[in-house]
Formats: structure tokens, C-alpha cells, sequence
């Protein structure tokens, strides 16, 4: 038997068939919309000027605050001014959160302590790095007063210091048979080569950078860093440009130091040697 087809909906009667329609789906989708909010927003953001911790939504908003500020207090150049505002904050979040865990019973309270102490494990691990290398960085800067009368061998185991400054891995393989190499250094698990000239005057070539390269490649270095005392030739600029060569001459070398000490170290003046 042949199906009628359906008859098209009109009048009022239709209109509040729709209208009822759309409100039980509205209301679906609000009830559907509250869940996933549920779901996702577990955490009340952190109030520095609260004088205390009261829910464990608060508490799972200082974690939060307190995982970024840590990241940025030891991971960032920061001013005086920041370094001491994320120091104060990141002590109070702590304070705040240990009061609260001492309010807290079993599972929860040791949950909460294990998780503290790790925080307070990376805000110490963080600030000996930092003091580790701005130590390094002062006895490079010491050593840039002291270039004009430093020998080849020293003027080596300054760029290594900065280097480590810098934040890389330095293996010095200078010497007899080295190739032109005087330092690798490692970073991100990046290779460089690093060679140094300690010249007294002139400029540095491009023959001198392409002897360099064959260096760089046959110790399957991802990159090169030729420093120098001087400066370097236009040639050899345009054929680094060219390669994964950069370029380090006596200005740049006091750039390097100074963002190695970080903002707000004192400077020593430029030395006068270049």
C-alpha cells in the first residue's frame, strides 16, 4: 500500500509544536554545556590578596599559579623588580598552601605535602642554577679586563666560561691535532664546533672560515661559532652568511657577557682592545 505523504504543519497549533520543540532542546543543551564546564574548570583562579586557602579549588588554582610563576622567576631574564615580586609571591603561595594541607587528613595531607615539596625542590634547584652561572659569568667578565695580555691557551678557557654561562656543555679539545677545533659545546642536543684567534691585529679572512667549515663537517657539527679578538673581513661576513657559521668578534664578545650576566649585574666598561 502506497504511504500519504505527511501533511505540512500549519496554523498556531504547529507554531507551539515548534516553539515547545526548541525550548526542551535548549534546555538539553544548557544541562549538556553545565557538565562539560564541570569537567573542565576544577580550579578557582589564585587570589594573592586573599588572606588564606579555603577550597580545594583554591588550592588546585595556587598550584597552578604557583607551576607558572616558578617556570618564569628561573627561566626568564627578569628585572630586579620582577625577580623580587615573583620571589614574594611564590613564598606566600607556599605559605598559604602548607596551612592549608595542615587543615587536611591522611591521603589528601600527604598528597598535597609531597606536592609542595616538589615545588620547594625546584624553586631551590632553580636558584642554584641561576647563582651557578652568574658566578661563571662574573669570572668571564673579570677575564674581558684582563684580554690584552691573556695568551691563546687563556684566551680558549675564557670562551669556554662564557660558553657555560651560556648555558652549554663545553668539552675543550684543543691542542695538537685538534683541526682547527678548539671547543664543542653542546646545547638541546645541538653540536657546535668553536674556534678562537687570539689576534693582535688585522682581520680575520674568509680562507681562514672555509678551512673552519671543512672542520664543522668533518666533525658533524651542526653549527660553528669562530671567535676572535678583531674583527672579521667583509668576505668572511658574506661567506658565513652563507653557512651555519656566526660570527664573534671583540664587541660581541662584551654583548655576549653582558646578557650572561643578566638585567641589573653591574658592567664593566668596554674594554679598550678592540
Amino acid at each position: 500500500m502506497k504511504e500519504q505523504p505527511a501533511k505540512e504543519c500549519l496554523g498556531p497549533q504547529c507554531a507551539s509544536m515548534i516553539l515547545e520543540w526548541l525550548k526542551t532542546h535548549a534546555a538539553e543543551d544548557r544541562a549538556t554545556s553545565s557538565e562539560h564546564q564541570g569537567l573542565l574548570w576544577t580550579t578557582v583562579p589564585y587570589q594573592e590578596e586573599a588572606p588564606a586557602i579555603r577550597s580545594p579549588e583554591e588550592l588546585a588554582g595556587a598550584f597552578e599559579h604557583l607551576d607558572f610563576a616558578i617556570f618564569r622567576r628561573f627561566q626568564n631574564q627578569l628585572t630586579r623588580a620582577e625577580r623580587t615580586r615573583l620571589d614574594n609571591t611564590i613564598e606566600n603561595a607556599l605559605f598559604k598552601v602548607e596551612r592549608y594541607a595542615a587543615r587536611l587528613d591522611g591521603v589528601e595531607r600527604a598528597a598535597t605535602e609531597t606536592r609542595v615539596q616538589a615545588l620547594r625542590d625546584s624553586v631551590r634547584d632553580g636558584r642554584e642554577a641561576v647563582e651557578r652561572l652568574r658566578r661563571q659569568a662574573q669570572r668571564a667578565d673579570l677575564k674581558l679586563a684582563q684580554l690584552a695580555s691573556l695568551t691563546p691557551e687563556g684566551f680558549e678557557e675564557f670562551v669556554g666560561e662564557l660558553f657555560e654561562a651560556m648555558g652549554y656543555e663545553v668539552e675543550q679539545v684543543g691542542g695538537t691535532g685538534d683541526q682547527g677545533a678548539d671547543l664543542r659545546v653542546q646545547r638541546a642536543g645541538l653540536l657546535a664546533i668553536v674556534q678562537c684567534k687570539y689576534h693582535s691585529r688585522g682581520v680575520v679572512g674568509s680562507p681562514e672560515l672555509q678551512k673552519f667549515l671543512g672542520t664543522m663537517q668533518h666533525l658533524r657539527g651542526h653549527k660553528g661559532f669562530f671567535v676572535t679578538t678583531r674583527t672579521f673581513s667583509l668576505a668572511a661576513e658574506k661567506f658565513a652568511a652563507e653557512h651555519p657559521i656566526e660570527l664573534i668578534d671583540g664587541p660581541r664578545l662584551v654583548e655576549l657577557v653582558q646578557q650572561a650576566l643578566g638585567p641589573g649585574a653591574q658592567r664593566e666598561p668596554e674594554p679598550a682592545w678592540f
